[in-house]
């Protein structure tokens, strides 16, 4: 499925007022010309995406942060973390900024399951 047949459904069924729960998977760093907003993560000034943000704002989509933490092997709890209720009135980028604040708290809790291999520092300012 594309993303542009994802984000027409997520639309329509706002229009249609129906309800649903909606996951976005946090990737890495956008392209090198593709983004609107840099920000600081790990205290380093990096490119973000914001399109979850405005996809919230724009659909007044309630948005959380899903914490996964590893209980022992095998086993695994999840917490959903409130990030905005009525994200419509947020400033912008506030929402990607309380996403990236909440990944920082997780990986300074258990640094061992990040996956340090990530690219997210390949466009540094």
């Amino acid at each position: 499925v594309t993303n542009k047949k994802i984000v027409a459904s997520l639309f329509r069924s706002a229009k249609n007022g129906e309800h649903s729960i909606t996951l976005m998977v946090a990737d890495q760093t956008p392209k090198k010309d593709a983004f609107k907003q840099r920000d600081t993560f790990m205290g380093i000034d990096v490119p973000v995406f914001t399109g979850t943000e405005e996809l919230a704002k724009r659909l007044d989509f309630n948005t959380v942060y899903l914490k996964v933490t590893k209980i022992k092997r095998g086993y695994y709890s999840a917490t959903f973390v409130p990030l905005a209720e009525n994200p419509s009135q947020f400033e912008d980028f506030l929402i990607t900024r309380s996403f990236l604040t909440e990944i920082e708290k997780q990986i300074h809790e258990a640094p061992q399951y990040y996956l340090w291999s990530h690219k997210r520092w390949k466009h540094r300012a």
